[in-house]
């Protein structure tokens, strides 16, 4: 497991760098929403993202708001999900599910 501050840091800073990646201009969509919660942090926000997926590329906010998607777990968890190195069965699911399986395949090295 990742400690709980580093796997935020890490999580913001995926978020920041997609837009410089060689592929990170196919990171769009249509609008779709996608909610990631930390379940070990304070209750302060701090370990919330939502992600919207627009036609000009991503938009992140910190805050705690429905998405058509949400995924709650460890900030641990969360980072490795997002990065690739763990499945979703490691997350709580609620909604759209299709769109973390499109998130796979949009954020991939």
């Amino acid at each position: 497991p990742i400690a709980y501050a580093l796997a935020v840091d890490g999580i913001d800073e995926l978020f920041e760098l997609i837009p410089f990646w060689p592929l990170g201009d196919r990171v769009r969509g249509a609008g779709e929403t996608l909610h990631f919660h930390s379940t070990d942090g304070a209750d302060d926000g701090d370990g919330e993202w939502l992600v919207r997926l627009d036609s000009d590329g991503l938009v992140v906010t910190r805050e705690h708001a429905k998405g058509d998607v949400a995924a709650r777990g460890t900030a641990s968890d969360l980072l490795l999900f997002l990065y690739g190195r763990v499945d979703v069965d490691r997350l709580e699911v609620f909604g759209d599910a299709s769109l973390l399986a499109r998130w796979r395949e949009l954020v991939t090295w």
